[in-house]
């Protein structure tokens, strides 16, 4: 903190010192420095020569003890010569301006430095503060201004001293001569705006600031000039050259053509080609040149002169004090000094936009439909050029034409603006800019790479083409022909899909694409296989994110080796995706392949060695046409038959006598034979003397129990199904039983059993990518928490579950509006609640679900979601809010408790049940008794009461109120009925109540 002040007025502590002389001697110890003055320069400056006092050292101790009076008893201090201040650098304002003044400067921030720099100007002058202060007043007030306070410096010294300037200042002299008058050669005055890059104009700038070579990298047409143009025009420096070098065919001719562009003259006009000798004389005149002024040097196009450009780039920032140099070049430099700058693609706003200005541009008043222009600009890979090119194509075709003929996107982008480069007129010759570059070996490499749609590993690249494939692919990162993505498992690499197209019409043409296919087949067969083995063990979650890493890869052969009738590929890809899928809980992705998977597999006869793995397929294929009730049972179980389900694996054994007993009896509901219910069927197992058999036998029946309206009976079945089952297969088992529990439990109210069991299955589900049951599992925390009225954390577990919800898959698309929409209604927000409710019938109303044979407007998740809105909207809503609802859901009770259905959920029904009865009874619909029963019935279906407004407790009062003492006499009547034996009362109740039933 300032102590003394001398700068203005003399102050200590902020108070005036008093005396003329007290303040001489103070200015004067403060100018001397720490190290102070001796009695007579002080004596001096305090009287003068004129007025020197009779005794001076006498006179000079009376002026010191007032100062010590006006200051401090130590604030001055005596030396063996005289007199010095006592005080720290930052006590005194003089002391600390400098570095302060000079701080400011160094860091370009002028306006805050000036005044510094100009009381420093008066009190201490020197060369650093000079040159500090002729910058800071060529960026406050001009260049002339800063010209004119260094020709009055110069006549100052040449007149006081007869000396001039010293280098230094010469040189900042020369250098605002030099800002008077800019250089900007080379560069276009015709750019346009650029669109999306202000990010990256402002970052390669402030790279510029702090590096002495910056190269912008990327592939051909992602704008790597058009920026360097732009940072050019405003750039910093005075002198700024821009130099082209795309036409310059040979190394050796490089120094001459930098040269030619500087101005330069040749040691030797007349000749094409210069001597060794005569290139170091040019490269030694063009640093001669670059020198003296700051200057940003920028060479456009490097990539296929790289070594080159890197020699000569070298040379000049080591010779060239104030050089800078900025290159784009699809291959880094490899220079010390350089700093790379990877140019990414647009993002598709901006891509986006920048098609629409140059298709407006292109044919005023066209027309755009915003998806199919964002769709273009994806497949486009963002790339700028590519966008361009296809933009001007609707001065002869529509948006819709554009998007189609992007198969043959290399035919259709032909021919854009007339002034570009001849590598910029068609897609094709800007990727041929650089495969021309390239050594056979990189060649092929890009070729039979070109077969993997989401990128590939290293290890995966080996396996295509050899143990020493990194060579090639370390050439084909360096020319920007393949991106290195930093992913969990690892380095991937990946091309722009526009590169891949190229790869793939070159494979073709070198006719290598069988070959390269069947690597790429022999790979994914292997790794599956690799992964499959691991995933029930200790090592689940390395498989799992082994394969999801793969997933698209796998997926995308899996779809070949299916169209190509190889059954052996397809059962070793879909032991390892399909049990991948059943884990991560996209059960339709399976369900979609049993029609495909099965018909391939009933004509083929395994060999000895793939026995096992074609058991396993046939037990996840029958698993999700027994679910949905699909068609296509019959001929699995037919296919198992015949190759035998005694399978040597104990946990595959396990899920075949399962699968077995709950096809069989699917398939005898679907065809109307009598026989075993599949609880028969599964009561038979949980009598097995292995545990395994016995859990997974229970873990069925529960689900089995659930869906015949015996939740009690469920959650039985599933307690016992969780205290059998290990951890011997990963933790994958027990984490769904949780999972299920919690669902069972929230199902039958018991919110708070839902919630322990929840956050144990959660953590397991998280690590293992099992979005969708995650999402579900969260949504049952939130209700946990609104029941106990901890909204906050119901609001925190929501904004939890928007971010994970993107990533779920089916049956969380309604669980965060359902969970969201439970907050809004215990907040008070009616109205947004009951608007998000109307939101999730929509949504659910819109899905499908592959293998679902039913008919649509009764496929449960849709009929869950309406009873749930219309019992809201029968204890929120007012007037006639959910009547259309109400009459939606009157309308199909009917055809859901229909004879001919070939299958019956329980639950379901019964929330269709309760939900007709809610609302008859509330709202005056129906008659008070029959609202009744059908309330009464919805409980004995099993129905849900994991959505707080349909508590049983809830109807159970709304009964008592309005009808009183008629809930007792129905539950006396039903006796201990519940699910099928009661359905034939179900019927009836709707058929007198439906309309035209």
């Amino acid at each position: 903190m300032t102590t003394l002040s001398v700068l203005d007025e003399v102050t200590w502590a902020g108070l005036p010192v008093a005396g003329e002389r007290t303040r001489a001697l103070l200015r004067a110890l403060v100018e001397a420095g720490p190290r102070g003055a001796s009695e007579e320069a002080l004596v001096e400056e305090i009287w003068g020569l004129d007025d020197v006092p009779a005794n001076p050292s006498k006179a000079l101790q009376v002026v010191v003890s007032r100062a010590r009076t006006a200051t401090a008893a130590d604030a001055i201090e005596r030396t063996p010569r005289g007199y010095r201040l006592g005080l720290g650098p930052g006590e005194v304002d003089a002391w600390s301006l400098r570095p302060e003044a000079l701080r400011l400067a160094a860091e370009k921030r002028y306006a805050e430095a000036l005044p510094l720099l100009e009381r420093l100007d008066r009190l201490d002058p020197g060369e650093e503060v000079t040159e500090a202060l002729l910058r800071a007043v060529a960026a406050v007030h001009g260049v002339p201004a800063a010209l004119e306070r260094f020709e009055s410096y110069r006549s100052g010294l040449a007149e006081g001293l007869g000396v001039d300037p010293s280098p230094r200042l010469r040189a900042v002299h020369a250098e605002l001569l030099a800002r008077d008058r800019p250089v900007r050669s080379g560069l276009r005055h015709d750019t346009d705006v650029l669109i999306g890059r202000e990010q990256d104009t402002a970052e390669v700038s402030a790279l510029l600031k702090s590096s002495r070579v910056v190269t912008i990298l990327g592939p051909g047409g992602l704008g790597k000039t058009s920026l360097a143009q732009v940072i050019a025009h405003d750039a910093e420096q005075p002198v700024v050259h821009f130099v082209e070098l795309v036409g310059v065919t040979a190394p050796d001719d490089l120094v001459s053509e930098v040269g030619s562009a500087l101005g330069v003259r040749d040691s030797i006009a007349g000749r094409d080609r210069l001597t060794p000798e005569q290139r170091a004389d040019v490269r030694s005149r063009i640093a001669q040149q670059l020198d003296g002024v700051p200057t940003l040097l920028v060479l456009d196009n490097c990539e296929h002169i790289v070594a080159a450009v890197a020699d000569l780039v070298a040379f000049l920032v080591a010779t060239v004090r104030d050089l800078t140099v900025l290159t784009t070049s699809r291959s880094p430099l490899a220079v010390g000094a350089e700093r790379v700058y990877p140019l990414g693609r647009l993002g598709t706003y901006d891509g986006s936009e920048l098609f629409r200005r140059r298709a407006v541009a292109a044919r005023p008043g066209v027309h755009l439909d915003e998806g199919r222009v964002d769709e273009i600009v994806t497949r486009l890979d963002g790339l700028p050029l590519a966008i361009e090119l296809a933009a001007v194509k609707v001065r002869a075709m529509s948006v819709e034409d554009i998007a189609r003929r992007l198969e043959n996107r290399f035919e259709l982008l032909r021919g854009g603006d007339r002034n570009a480069p001849d590598r910029h007129q068609t897609l094709v010759a800007v990727i041929d800019w650089s495969w021309n570059l390239l050594a056979e070996r990189e060649r092929r490499a890009m070729r039979w790479l070109s077969v993997f749609h989401d990128g590939f590993t290293l290890a995966a690249a080996e396996a295509m083409l050899g143990a020493d494939t990194f060579a090639a692919i370390e050439e084909l990162v360096d020319q920007s022909l393949l991106t290195v993505v930093d992913a969990p498992l690892g380095f991937r690499y990946r091309m722009l899909e526009t590169v891949r197209e190229f790869g793939r019409m070159q494979l073709i043409a070198a006719g290598e694409e069988v070959a390269a296919r069947a690597a790429q087949r022999t790979w994914a067969a292997d790794y599956a296989d690799t992964s499959a083995g691991r995933i029930y063990s200790s090592e689940q979650f390395d498989a799992m994110d082994e394969l999801r890493a793969e997933e698209s890869n796998l997926a995308d052969i899996l779809r070949q080796v299916l169209a190509d009738d190889d059954a052996e590929s397809v059962i070793r890809l879909f032991c390892a995706l399909g049990v991948f899928w059943t884990i991560a809980g996209e059960h339709q992705r399976v369900i979609m392949l049993a029609g495909p998977v099965g018909d391939l597999l009933a004509e083929w006869e395994p060999p000895a060695e793939m026995l096992e793995k074609t058991r396993l397929v046939l037990a996840l294929l029958l698993f999700g046409v027994a679910v949905t009730g699909g068609s296509g049972l019959q001929r699995l179980m037919t296919t198992l038959d015949r190759i035998g389900a005694e399978a040597a694996d104990p946990q595959l054994r396990v899920m075949l006598k399962v699968m077995r007993a709950m096809a069989a009896s699917v398939a005898r509901t679907g065809v109307g034979e009598p026989g075993r219910r599949l609880e028969d069927e599964l009561t038979d197992l949980i009598t097995d003397p292995d545990p395994e058999v016995r859990a997974r036998a229970y873990t069925f029946l529960s689900h089995e129990r659930e869906n015949l309206g015996d939740p009690e009976g469920a959650l039985a079945a599933g307690q016992e199904a969780l205290r059998l089952t290990g951890t011997g297969g990963g933790l994958w088992p027990r984490a769904m039983l949780h999972a299920q529990l919690s669902g069972l439990y929230a199902q039958v109210g018991r919110l708070g059993e839902a919630a322990d069991h929840a956050r144990e299955a959660v953590p397991v589900l998280r690590r293992l990518g099992a979005d969708d049951d995650l999402v579900q599992t969260h949504a049952i925390l939130v209700a946990y928490a609104v029941e106990r009225g901890r909204l906050e954390e119901a609001a925190e577990i929501l904004a939890e579950l928007s971010e994970e919800q993107p990533r779920g898959g089916f049956g969380s698309r309604g669980a965060v509006h359902g969970a969201r929409a439970q907050l809004l209604l215990a907040q008070g927000r009616t109205g947004e609640g009951l608007a998000l409710l109307r939101d999730v019938v929509a949504t659910m109303g819109e899905l499908p679900f592959p293998g679902f044979t039913d008919d649509p407007d009764l496929v449960p998740w849709r009929v869950a979601a309406e009873a749930v809105a219309v019992v809201s909207c029968a204890r929120h809503g007012e007037g006639t809010d959910g009547a259309d609802l109400f009459a939606v859901l009157i309308d199909k009770a009917p055809r859901l408790v229909a004879e001919e259905r070939r299958s019956q959920d329980y639950p379901v029904t019964g929330m269709l049940l309760l939900a007709l009865g809610v609302w008859g009874l509330l709202r005056e619909a129906l008659p008070r008794e029959e609202s009744v029963r059908l309330m009464v019935l919805g409980d004995r279906f099993g129905y849900s009461r994991s959505f707080l407004d349909m508590r049983w407790e809830l109807a159970v009062a709304d009964a008592e109120r309005l009808a009183p003492g008629v809930l007792e006499r129905v539950s006396q009547e039903y006796g201990e009925r519940r699910g099928l034996a009661l359905l034939d009362e179900a019927r009836g109740v709707i058929a007198r109540v439906a309309p035209g039933s």
